[in-house]
């Protein structure tokens, strides 16, 4: 009875494991030493390679522990492994973070834009959930509250070309929600946008994101049902199916 009970146990430690492993790094595409080459020069520091680089690296120590090809001494060591990686992605993420905190990222807004906002935001990223980059700023003119809906914060890289699209962002009134009666010429806002770097439950943290989110130069608000969004949307999906196909070469020995 106690080594149906020991085995049980086991199995059921193991299977905690198991949903650990699956929900922290949701996938990484490239190895770790190509994660060390997103450069760390930019606006947001070392955190998208520190993120790239974890991401990889726990998603190597995954597959190794459920290959099935492992002993039990040698399980025991990959999950000791498994879980001081986890300690070190935390504590150098949580660094990495506290030193971007209060630092700012240019802001523009395309014309037709019914807001004006300061010329910057500023990075919170405060305990270890999202990061987000926050600016004030005021409604131009009296709109539809349903108009917000359509204005993304998109993030531009050095090059011009945008780094995700799909980006509705936030908007507050300046103490609290905005809402139908709140959307008048002259009423003060808030803007939040993510950015999508430096989280410890990260789904999607793969190296080619973060090579585009190290490059980070502004976010630009736009009406995402612009012929300027759609034609930088298009843009972007070219690109990311380009990233696609080389990564798809690599795998197969293809230059």
């Amino acid at each position: 009875m106690k080594k149906t009970m020991k085995k049980i146990s086991a199995l059921m430690a193991v299977m905690a494991f198991a949903v650990l492993g699956l929900t922290s790094c949701g996938g990484g595409s490239g190895s770790e030493a190509e994660a060390n080459d997103i450069p760390t020069d930019g606006l947001l520091g070392e955190l998208p390679m520190l993120t790239a680089k974890y991401c990889n690296k726990i998603v190597d120590l995954r597959e190794k522990i459920f290959s099935g090809q492992l002993t039990e001494k040698e399980m025991q060591e990959a999950r000791a492994e498994f879980d001081e990686t986890e300690k070190e992605r935390d504590a150098k993420l949580l660094l990495a973070r506290e030193a971007l905190n209060g630092k700012e990222i240019p802001v523009e807004v395309q014309e037709g834009v019914a807001v004006k906002l300061e010329p910057v935001m500023k990075i919170d990223a405060s305990g270890k959930g999202s990061i987000y980059a926050v600016v004030k700023g005021s409604i131009t003119k009296t709109i539809d509250y349903s108009q917000f809906r359509n204005y993304y914060m998109i993030p531009i890289d050095t090059d011009g070309k945008a780094i995700d699209t799909d980006r509705g962002g936030m908007w507050y009134k300046e103490d609290g929600e905005m809402s139908l009666d709140q959307t008048k010429e002259g009423t003060k806002l808030t803007a939040k946008a993510y950015v999508s770097v430096g989280s410890t439950s990260a789904r999607s943290h793969n190296t080619s994101e973060m090579k585009r989110w190290a490059k980070i130069a502004k976010f630009c608000i736009m009406d995402c049902t612009t012929d300027a969004y759609k034609k930088l949307k298009e843009q972007f999906e070219a690109d990311k199916k380009a990233e696609e196909i080389e990564a798809a070469k690599a795998v197969v020995g293809e230059k």
